[in-house]
């Protein structure tokens, strides 16, 4: 299943209507939608062309904040997106076509 969205992403781009948007307003993490079962692979969509894949698992709580393998994964890519978007706003970060060119290191625990 996965690897069918993937190969659909590849073809077509990764346009936002194909993920759904995880977590907060703004924190940037999505998950592929696969509705045939509760396995979840999260991401950070930064345009048509990037995703930032992270991990994933099998869902077995009502929400991935109430799972602790789950909750370790998306506040990874929510500390993830916040490093992205804040180096992309001061400049030391910029996006051309298919690429992200700058500073890409950080630690998890690096403040905005």
């Amino acid at each position: 299943t996965i690897i069918a969205w993937l190969d659909h992403i590849g073809e077509r781009g990764a346009l936002e209507r194909y993920f759904r948007h995880e977590g907060k307003f703004g924190d940037g993490v999505s998950a592929i939608p696969i509705e045939t079962s509760n396995l979840r692979l999260y991401c950070i969509r930064l345009s048509d062309k990037i995703l930032i894949f992270g991990n994933g698992g099998i869902k077995d709580t009502s929400t991935w904040q109430e799972s602790e393998t789950l909750s370790d994964y998306v506040e990874t890519l929510v500390d993830t997106s916040r490093f992205i978007v804040s180096r992309l706003a001061n400049g030391t970060l910029y996006i051309v076509d298919k690429e992200i060119i700058g500073n890409l290191n950080f630690t998890r625990d690096e403040k905005k």
